[in-house]
C-alpha cells in the first residue's frame, strides 16, 4: 500500500509538472506590393512544415473622416500552397480609427470588413470560390484611450463572421493587461519584435533585442485568452537626414551594402544620392541596418518557453515570410526553434 501510495504521488506530480505545449506552425505574408505564393515559397513551406498562413489582406485608414479598407498587395496563389494548411485572413487597422470612430462608424466598417473579406478570398485566392477560412486575425496597436471602441469592433466582427477571432497582441499590453484590458478574442498572437525606438537605442537592435524582451517576459503571467507566438525573420533600413526620420527600406539589406560607408555597430552613412524603394536617400544621411540574428532567435525561444505564455496547443509563427530574406536563416535552425517549444 504504501508504494501504492508514493507511485501515485510521484505520477502527479510528474503530470502537474508536465509543461510540454503542442505547437502547430505559421508563417505570416505581410508585404505591400504584388507577391506570389510560388514554388519557391511552397519549398520554404515545406521545409518548415508550416500548418498555417497568416496573410495581410487589408489595411485599414481613417481618411477625410472615413474609414476605408484598402487593399496593399497584390497577392497571387498558385494550386498546391494552401495543401493541408489554413489560410488566416489578416487586417491591420491604424489606432486612430478606433479613437475617431462613432459606435455606428464601426457598425458600417465591421460589415464592410467581413464582406471584403469573403470577396477578396472567392476572386484572388481560389478559383472554384471553396477557399474555407476559420479564423479572422485584426492587427491593431491599440490604445488605453482606444480600447473600447477597439474591443467593441472585435466583438461585431465575432458575430458577423461566426468564425473564430483572433488579434495581435503586444508585449506592454501583455504584461500591463489590468491597465490594457484584454481584448475580447478566442486568441491572440503575442508579436514578440518592434520593441524599441532606435534613435534613442542607437547600439541595439529595434525589431528584436533580448534584453528589452526579456523585460516583458520576466515573470509568469496568467493571461485570460490563450496565446500564439510570432518572431521576427526579417530586416530592414531606417534613413535618416541627421534625426529627422525619412523612411524604411525594407530588406533583404545586404544588397544596398555597396551604397554605404559603415560607421559604428548597425549605423552606415551614404555615400552617393539615389532613390531606394521611393525614398529619395542623399549623400550623408544615416541609416541604420537591422536584421535579427539566429543567436537573438534561439535566446527568444527560450525565453518564450521559459515565461510560460504558451499553454496547451499553440501557434508558433514566423513574421514575415519573403523568399529572399529566408536566405540568410538556416531552415534547419529555424525548425528546431519550433520543436524546443515543444519540449
Amino acid at each position: 500500500m504504501r508504494i501504492f501510495i508514493i507511485l501515485a504521488i510521484m505520477f502527479t506530480v510528474a503530470s502537474c509538472s508536465d509543461s510540454s505545449v503542442n505547437i502547430e506552425r505559421g508563417i505570416y505574408f505581410w508585404e505591400n506590393d504584388t507577391y506570389n505564393l510560388t514554388a519557391d515559397n511552397v519549398e520554404a513551406l515545406d521545409s518548415l512544415k508550416i500548418e498555417k498562413l497568416y496573410v495581410k489582406i487589408f489595411e485599414v485608414d481613417r481618411v477625410d473622416g472615413e474609414n476605408k479598407p484598402i487593399a496593399k498587395s497584390s497577392l497571387n496563389l498558385e494550386s498546391g500552397t494552401l495543401k493541408n494548411r489554413e489560410l488566416i485572413p489578416c487586417v491591420f487597422v491604424l489606432n486612430k480609427v478606433f479613437i475617431q470612430s462613432s459606435r455606428e462608424e464601426l457598425d458600417e466598417l465591421a460589415n464592410n470588413l467581413v464582406r471584403l473579406t469573403i470577396k477578396f478570398l472567392d476572386e484572388k485566392l481560389s478559383e472554384d470560390n471553396t477557399i474555407p477560412f476559420p479564423e479572422i486575425q485584426i492587427d491593431c496597436d491599440w490604445s488605453e484611450k482606444s480600447k473600447g471602441n477597439y474591443f467593441y469592433f472585435l466583438r461585431k466582427v465575432k458575430k458577423l463572421t461566426g468564425k473564430k477571432v483572433s488579434c495581435t497582441l503586444r508585449l506592454y499590453p501583455y504584461k500591463f493587461h489590468e491597465k490594457m484590458g484584454v481584448p475580447p478574442v478566442d486568441r491572440a498572437t503575442l508579436m514578440c519584435y518592434n520593441l524599441l525606438n532606435p534613435i534613442k537605442n542607437p547600439r541595439k537592435n529595434s525589431i528584436l533585442d533580448i534584453d528589452e524582451m526579456s523585460k516583458y517576459l520576466d515573470t509568469e503571467i496568467n493571461y485570460p485568452v490563450p496565446l500564439d507566438v510570432a518572431l521576427p525573420v526579417y530586416s530592414w533600413m531606417q534613413c535618416y537626414d541627421r534625426d529627422r526620420f525619412k523612411g524604411v527600406i525594407h530588406g533583404p539589406i545586404e544588397q544596398y551594402s555597396e551604397l554605404m560607408i559603415h560607421d559604428r555597430g548597425l549605423w552606415y552613412s551614404m555615400k552617393t544620392d539615389t532613390v531606394i524603394s521611393t525614398i529619395y536617400v542623399r549623400k550623408g544621411d544615416r541609416i541604420k541596418m537591422e536584421r535579427v540574428q539566429e543567436k537573438d532567435l534561439s535566446k527568444a525561444i527560450d525565453l518564450v518557453k521559459k515565461s510560460g505564455a504558451l499553454k496547451n496547443d499553440a501557434v508558433f509563427s514566423y513574421f514575415h515570410l519573403t523568399s529572399q530574406e529566408l536566405k540568410f536563416y538556416s531552415y534547419e535552425k529555424l525548425n528546431s526553434y519550433s520543436s524546443r517549444l515543444s519540449d
